[in-house]
């Protein structure tokens, strides 16, 4: 029963994840929709569980990390106001702003989880004006596209 209770606590937060995911997309929200989305739920619940299961890895993400992103909120709204100024800028100057790519050093730090990782690139795609295009582990650097070369907006990666 022990090793059972990991298990099904990642199937419950996978259900919630991907029911409310399924609310969000379908944007109707009736007895059928209902049922269909907490169905489809749990077949996917179950599918991603066992799938994290066989490969052994660790989704948990640390506490200082959710804290930490608390600021993305803010930034994709200052970020947004850099977009604008592109178009603008684009429109007066009939030039288009096409940003460019740009590595930055990647702490790999010994002991991160899958979930961490995938947690802090994830927190730091949000920015509309720059996105992580990709990690690569051995050279310890992070690929991003910054439209407006702005260090805070790559943050958190």
């Amino acid at each position: 029963m022990r090793r059972l209770v990991p298990h099904l606590a990642g199937w419950l937060l996978w259900l919630v994840a991907l029911f409310v995911l399924w609310l969000l997309l379908v944007g109707e929200w009736n007895r059928i929709v209902i049922v269909g989305g907490l169905c489809a739920a749990a077949v996917a619940a179950a599918l991603a569980e066992t799938a994290r299961a066989s490969e052994g890895v660790d989704l948990r993400v640390p506490l200082r990390r959710v804290r930490a992103a608390w600021s993305v909120p803010a930034l994709v709204f200052a970020d947004f106001g850099l977009l604008v100024w592109a178009l603008v800028r684009s429109a007066l100057r009939r030039q288009v702003v096409r940003g460019r790519f740009v590595e930055r050093p990647f702490r790999a730090e010994t002991g991160v989880t899958t979930g961490d990782r995938a947690f802090t690139i994830m927190t730091a795609t949000y920015s509309p004006n720059a996105y992580v295009v990709g990690i690569d582990p051995s050279r310890g650097v992070v690929l991003l596209h910054d439209l407006i070369e702005c260090r805070k907006s790559e943050e958190p990666a």
